[in-house]
């Protein structure tokens, strides 16, 4: 080989690992200096619900250690599209910082048509804040008190029980379309608009059951109002530790999904590292997990970025299995 062309070679190569190693010691420093100006949560729903407040929590504490303000910005509309373009859009550089449920993402990601952007390359996990599970709850006229009970008499009824969700391809939409699937019955699926209305039409009896969170018929639940089959989670809820998991019953699947952080793709790793780590630590201050993850039926995760990208294409996979077996269009 000519000597000269090795030594461009040899050049070329030393300047592109001394302008990668730059680049690292650059970003590292970004992330011990980061934040130096506001930092704000885009979320997709309106002021109050449980997500908003999950991260208007998390905002307070982030705040109190970044000793920046961390605003939460409703980006409400199309089902978090809205929100989730905004943030797609954004700079990369940590300042914006997108709060989405697992549900929400899936089915945009999988049955909507001509999105404006793409999720898997477009956005960069960073932490999954809590898992979010759901009872099946069915009304007391029913006259049933086990899910095999449920299961026999929707059997010799296809398609005769129905079942409340707020909204198509809603959490409660879905996991009662797995239970379907699991157990090998017929259901009809009646939408309403909120959670407040599927236990408003359980109460009324214009509905037979329904998946919901434990915050929104708890209370219905101790009253005697409804009566709660099974809880959607791995291991059974303190709040309602009587009612037997899915699992225990015969049932292997769990119900709602995760509540998690994302970033616009390109964000410096050391800065989404540094996010996903002071977030850990706002997550993991027992006072904090008692009153807002634990006190509201929400469980926590808490899962760092590595991790949590696993746990994205695992519940990915999960859908996408779903939706090859039932029948769900979205507009």
């Amino acid at each position: 080989m000519d000597k000269n062309m090795f030594k461009n070679k040899y050049l070329l190569r030393s300047a592109g690992i001394f302008a990668v190693a730059a680049s690292m010691i650059a970003g590292v420093a970004f992330a011990q200096s980061y934040p130096t100006k506001p930092v704000r949560i885009v979320v997709g729903v309106v002021a109050g619900g449980l997500s908003d407040n999950i991260a208007r929590a998390i905002a307070g504490e982030l705040s109190k250690l970044w000793g920046q303000s961390v605003l939460i910005e409703n980006r409400v509309g199309a089902s978090d599209i809205v929100a989730a373009d905004a943030v797609a859009k954004s700079p990369a550089d940590g300042y914006t910082i997108y709060q989405t449920n697992g549900t929400l993402t899936m089915v945009n990601a999988l049955l909507r048509k001509n999105l404006p952007y793409d999720f898997e390359r477009d956005f960069t996990p960073v932490i999954g804040v809590v898992r979010t599970s759901d009872v099946l709850v069915v009304k007391n006229s029913l006259g049933v008190n086990s899910v095999a009970e449920l299961i026999a008499m929707a059997r010799a009824k296809p398609g005769a029980l129905n079942y409340g969700s707020f909204g198509m391809g809603s959490a409660a939409h879905l996991d009662a379309e797995k239970f379907n699937v699991a157990a090998n019955i017929r259901t009809t699926h009646v939408p309403y608009k909120g959670g407040a209305d599927v236990a408003k039409a359980l109460l009324t009896g214009e509905i037979d059951f329904s998946f919901n969170g434990l915050s929104s018929v708890l209370g219905m639940i101790r009253g005697g109002q409804v009566r709660a089959l099974a809880w959607g989670a791995p291991e059974r809820s303190p709040a309602i530790p009587d009612v037997p998991t899915l699992k225990e019953v015969g049932h292997d699947f769990e119900t709602g999904g995760w509540l998690g952080f994302f970033v616009p793709a390109g964000t410096p790793r050391p800065v989404v590292e540094r996010i996903s780590a002071d977030t850990s630590k706002v997550i993991a201050v027992p006072a904090f997990r008692d009153k807002f993850i634990l006190g509201v039926g929400l469980e926590p995760m808490n899962v760092p970025m590595a991790q949590f990208a696993t746990a994205v294409k695992e519940s990915k996979a999960s859908y996408v299995s779903l939706f090859s077996k039932v029948s769900i269009k979205m507009e």
